[in-house]
């Protein structure tokens, strides 16, 4: 038995329905997208279609990373500091007082008198042994550290100072005092009696004679560095200074015996400087100096504000004028801690604003656009601004 086979209108029928059912699933899947890419495929002007209901950002017109932008005109930073005061202060003090001593020598026995007391030669200098004489007989020896720095009679009175030699000092002392011995005189008592003995010397007390005073210095100050300069007007008394030596975190800028009264000026260079806490420190070996009006002025590199540019289609133009469509410009921040302030510029139209958001957007006046090629800057206010993204968008 022979098959049955179709006949030929039958087949033309089945494929006609075939392409009706894949006409229908186009036309759905075309209904079901996004305006703007049924927009693309189609072939049609997205920006004036209808849709006047749907504010959604239908195209992208540019998105860039600014980055840090920093604010216009500003290149010079002035730290003024107060006034500080810088001295020495150098006096005779007693070192040690004994009010009175004996000290007697003789062929049944003897006494000597012995004082301990303290120096630092890095303050102390011109050390003296004074004392009164009540009665005497005999020598009188004094040795220092055991080394013999007065022999001889003293007589009733108030001698003359005796000076204790500055190489025969230590940190502790050891003075002694003995009478000398009366020899085959057997008999005879060698003695002295003293009082109001008094070692003395001239102390410099040092201290004032450093001082300090602090200044910050921002991230945007050293970044774009250039130079600095370090000023101050030494005021002291007429040839009574002495040497002025100025330190800059640790390290010296400036050491000299200062006209007084003449403003001193310093090149400072940044390896002297850093981002943050800067320490300036003023020291003397002896006099008196008020450094008056101290400054630190740092002088920054100029960079230009960058602009970024984005274009307008003549068909995306016409439809902002119409209404039909606007343009919103979004700047996303790195952090929503601090406020930001600024000005955008757009084609020579400023827009302020200022906010703590990481996200600012605004639209964009149409006034403000153009067609073709448009151009907008980020000019901070005061501070710098890091910007991680700029957008203009389609709504």
């Amino acid at each position: 038995m022979k098959g049955l086979r179709p006949k030929r209108g039958q087949n033309a029928n089945m494929a006609a329905v075939v392409v009706i059912l894949i006409a229908v699933m186009i036309i759905l899947y075309l209904l079901f997208l996004p305006p703007e890419e049924r927009a693309n495929i189609l072939g049609e002007d997205n920006y004036g279609s209808g849709g006047q209901g749907d504010i959604s950002v239908n195209t992208l017109l540019m998105s860039k990373v600014p980055g840090r932008i920093y604010p216009s005109g500003r290149n010079m930073v002035e730290h003024q500091m107060p006034s500080f005061l810088v001295f020495t202060a150098t006096n005779a003090n007693e070192l040690k007082r004994v009010d009175s001593l004996y000290v007697k020598q003789s062929a049944f026995g003897s006494k000597n008198g012995e004082v301990i007391f303290y120096y630092d030669e890095s303050t102390m200098k011109d050390v003296k042994l004074s004392f009164n004489v009540l009665k005497h007989e005999g020598m009188l020896r004094i040795t220092l550290n055991d080394k013999e720095v007065f022999y001889g009679e003293i007589k009733e009175g108030s001698p003359p100072p005796i000076t204790l030699p500055s190489e025969a000092l230590q940190s502790r002392n050891h003075l002694v005092l003995e009478a000398s011995s009366p020899g085959i005189i057997f008999w005879k008592i060698n003695e002295y009696s003293l009082e109001s003995l008094v070692i003395s010397g001239t102390v410099t007390d040092y201290s004032g004679a450093r001082s300090e005073q602090h200044f910050s210095v921002s991230a945007m100050e050293y970044e774009k560095f250039e130079k600095a300069q370090l000023e101050f007007l030494p005021d002291c008394p007429p040839r009574e200074g002495g040497q002025l030596q100025v330190l800059l975190n640790g390290r010296p800028v400036y050491t000299s015996y200062p006209d007084c009264g003449i403003k001193a000026t310093i090149e400072i260079s940044k390896d002297y400087l850093r981002e943050g806490d800067n320490v300036l420190v003023a020291l003397t070996n002896t006099g008196s100096f008020l450094m008056d009006v101290p400054k630190l002025t740092t002088f920054m590199k100029e960079s230009p504000q960058p602009v970024f540019y984005f274009t307008v289609p003549p068909t995306l133009m016409e439809a902002i004028y119409m209404g039909r469509r606007g343009l919103l410009l979004s700047m996303r921040f790195a952090d929503s801690n601090t406020i930001k302030r600024g000005t955008v510029t757009l084609n020579g139209f400023n827009l302020y604003f200022e906010t703590q958001d990481y996200l600012f957007q605004t639209p964009l006046d149409p006034e403000s656009i153009l067609d073709g090629s448009n151009g907008i800057k980020i000019i901070p206010v005061s501070d710098t601004l890091d910007v991680v993204e700029l957008r203009v968008d389609v709504v």
